[in-house]
């Protein structure tokens, strides 16, 4: 898969007019399909995915320490060992589901 920047630099020099289809290919390193496709508008910069952050849903410890239902700790809830055990887990399960 070609980058978003790499398709930028092409419709940069495509707009200049100043090089061929097959020049541009040559600098960029790409084939003269992709060039041509970019000119027509068929090849678009794709938005950066954004990885989701694990820890996006978990609320820092408060409050005095407690026993962890889960793992027996003494902590303040929410347990932050027991989350990320969970967060392990499903990995775990995630990747076990591919093979």
């Amino acid at each position: 898969m070609i980058s978003s920047s790499r398709i930028e630099e092409i419709r940069r020099l495509l707009n200049r007019r100043k090089l061929s289809q097959r020049a541009i290919a040559r600098q960029m390193g790409v084939s003269r399909g992709t060039v041509q496709a970019v000119a027509r508008g068929q090849r678009l910069p794709q938005p950066r995915r954004r990885r989701a952050e694990p820890w996006a849903g978990f609320s820092p410890p408060s409050g005095l320490p407690v026993r962890c239902p889960g793992c027996g700790a003494k902590v303040q809830t929410p347990c932050l060992a027991c989350y990320i055990s969970g967060i392990k887990r499903q990995l775990k399960n995630a990747m076990d589901r591919r093979s």
